[in-house]
């Protein structure tokens, strides 16, 4: 009878022990149900292994531990596919299907993290970066102006560990600068303001129909400046839409969106800045830095926004 019921109370304690865990309770709620200690001012939550990037990088994790999860304090020395990602402290994830580790906000906010947006604006925000032509060939059909953004204030409406601002002075081009490889959607948008009756445009007539009509074309695209030939393929080549409109005397504004995808094959050496480019009429300085509010103020603003579609698989 003593070994019989010795052996009832084993079972016992074993199906507690496998079914539900408590901790502070009697009546744990879940597998493990850890409930606070309102007596104790003593820290109080669930502390993770804590690892560093380079001790993560070096376990063997295979599909049996999907789902296990790490805090790391710092991201790898010499990262590899699989902890590309880690790229600040913070609680990660394997994701046994694609064999990499997540921060726990990559994925629960995978729209956001992966949503790079970024605009550029204000009465000084400078166009008058530009190559091409001459003040004798404001009405050429064969000469193109290339128009770049610099300057105005900079406004990031959402960051991403992709994606991030083109380095360099503010009085460079504007653009973005890819963190990672992948598979982008590009979106940008611009609008400009220049004049048309002042010196340097060759004819100093706003009324001379040469900045509109068939001689005249607008279209949008991508300097990749220095990025190495190969790191990326982009079909961002043209713009979808170009409004030009005469705003009164000696006013034109140009506006317009561009889209498309970029391919980036290597992380952190792709970057690009957008820029107008014009045929058929020179675009000349005077017009670029002039407008009703008097020289060097004129009036722009440029938008990018980049979506991380996929992961680049070569």
């Amino acid at each position: 009878m003593k070994t019989k019921l010795l052996s009832i109370s084993l079972i016992s304690i074993f199906n507690v022990v496998y079914s539900q865990v408590g901790i502070n309770t009697s009546a744990p709620k879940s597998t493990l149900d850890v409930v606070k200690n309102t007596s104790s001012s003593t820290p109080q939550g669930l502390l993770i292994p804590r690892l560093t990037g380079d001790e993560v990088q070096a376990m063997n994790v295979t599909p049996d531990q999907n789902g296990l999860l790490a805090f790391v304090i710092s991201k790898p020395t010499a990262p590899i596919d699989r902890t590309s990602l880690i790229l600040d402290s913070g609680v990660y994830y394997y994701l046994a299907s694609v064999d990499k580790w997540y921060n726990v906000n990559q994925f629960n906010n995978s729209i956001n993290s992966a949503l790079y947006s970024a605009s550029y604006s204000s009465t000084n925000m400078g166009i008058g970066n530009f190559t091409g032509g001459s003040e004798t060939d404001y009405n050429n059909p064969n000469v193109q102006s290339n128009i770049y953004f610099v300057n105005g204030t900079e406004s990031i409406f959402n960051s991403s560990p992709y994606v991030t601002t083109r380095p360099g002075d503010p009085a460079l081009n504007r653009g973005a600068k890819f963190l990672k490889s992948g598979v982008y959607n590009i979106i940008i948008q611009f609008n400009f303001i220049y004049m048309r009756d002042v010196a340097g445009d060759g004819a100093n007539n706003p009324n001379l129909p040469d900045r509109l009509g068939s001689q005249v074309s607008y279209n949008m695209g991508l300097n990749f400046m220095n990025s190495p030939a190969g790191s990326y393929s982009s079909n961002v080549t043209h713009n979808t839409d170009v409004i030009n409109a005469r705003l009164g005397t000696g006013q034109q504004r140009t506006s317009g969106i561009a889209v498309g995808n970029i391919i980036v094959k290597e992380d952190n050496v792709v970057n690009f800045v957008p820029y107008v480019s014009t045929s058929g009429y020179y675009v000349s300085p005077e017009e670029l830095t002039n407008t009703l509010a008097g020289p060097s103020a004129a009036t722009g603003t440029l938008s990018i926004h980049v979506i991380r579609v996929s992961d680049y698989n070569n």
